[in-house]
């Protein structure tokens, strides 16, 4: 495994922040962050994202904003939160990445990987109706499941996009593109799977419950040992990686107010269910799999080039679940090699 400095500077950031007392420690450079202030954030933030220490999260979640789109059947416009940078000069023709965060997580998740993207292409990194800062206003009685997800999508790439996108779905995210890409597919160009979920079917029974219990269930994956759990098993160099700032990144969403109403009713809707769908993607397809994945058995991969007419499969090599987070640098490299993106940007 490399050494903190080296994994730190691999990934395009300094080695995340660690408070030791007494001494330096041997394996991580003590990073002195000053907090910002909550002024230099949005307002439709938690006062919990001054916490934050990690540079690349603070400045990805300075760079938020919330877009107002309007969804046919939903009676209010819902409130989108994304990080979005337009092309910058000569790769205005580059089919623009649009970035989908996994289950219950928000777009910080991409903070390292957006800003290499954003060299050389338009890129949005979009939180999906009812996770990350998007608020459509109607916790409670709102619909959150998978077809709402992808009619919210649809509406926010008709209003911020307008054409072919190269759509980039990582675990979770990677079911809600593979029903996006193929509900959709004129407006994917080109589909990237990091890790992705496609093959595991809905995620029970949650309907059979009443809602003070059901709601007390969704309540624990807000618990700190459970997100410190996941934290440890995204990666494999964990004493770099899985930090207490990291864990605070992925569970700042869930201090929203919507949050709970919100993931429980895409938890009684059953979640997604595309496994029979892989094999009508028509899209060239890159599948990217972390090596040392803890959380989805890599045999997945293979499973998903097989199925997929034209796709490739590239392996991350010492990288666990996370490989936007892990290993951006080569993610970044590989994407543009993907979509041709030098080629296009380097005349």
């Amino acid at each position: 495994m490399a050494a903190t400095n080296l994994a730190a500077r691999s990934a395009g950031l300094r080695a995340p922040p660690r408070v030791t007392r007494g001494s330096r420690s041997t394996r991580h450079t003590v990073v002195t962050v000053r907090a910002a202030a909550r002024g230099e954030f949005a307002s439709f933030f938690p006062d919990e994202v001054t916490a934050l220490e990690e540079p690349a999260a603070v400045e990805m979640a300075k760079k938020a904003r919330q877009v107002s789109v309007a969804v046919p059947g939903r009676d209010k416009p819902v409130m989108t939160s994304c990080v979005s940078s337009p092309a910058p000069k000569g790769g205005e023709d580059v089919s623009p990445f649009v970035l989908i965060h996994g289950f219950d997580s928000s777009c910080l998740e991409y903070r390292r990987l957006f800003p290499l993207l954003t060299e050389r292409a338009e890129a949005h990194a979009v939180d999906l109706l009812g996770w990350g800062f998007t608020d459509a206003g109607d916790a409670g009685i709102g619909d959150y499941s998978p077809e709402a997800k992808r009619a919210h999508l649809y509406a926010f790439w008709k209003q911020e996009i307008g054409r072919p996108i190269t759509l980039v779905g990582a675990s979770l995210g990677g079911a809600a593109s593979i029903d996006f890409a193929t509900a959709h597919p004129e407006c994917v160009e080109r589909l990237v799977l990091v890790d992705a979920q496609g093959f595991i079917e809905g995620l029970g029974p949650m309907g059979m419950f009443p809602r003070p219990i059901a709601l007390a269930g969704v309540n624990i994956l807000k618990s700190r040992p459970l997100r410190n759990t996941a934290n440890q098993m995204a990666y494999c160099d964990r004493g770099t990686f899985a930090t207490e700032d990291a864990m605070r990144v992925g569970q700042l969403h869930t201090f929203q107010p919507q949050w709970a109403d919100a993931t429980l009713s895409f938890m009684k809707s059953d979640g997604y269910k595309v496994a029979k769908r892989v094999r009508e993607i028509t899209q060239k397809t890159l599948v990217m799999w972390g090596r040392q994945d803890n959380i989805l058995d890599p045999a997945y991969a293979e499973r998903f080039a097989e199925e997929i007419p034209d796709s490739k499969l590239v392996w991350v090599e010492q990288c666990g679940h996370v490989a936007h987070l892990e290993q951006p640098k080569f993610m970044a490299q590989t994407l543009f090699d993907f979509a041709g993106v030098e080629a296009k940007v380097a005349a």
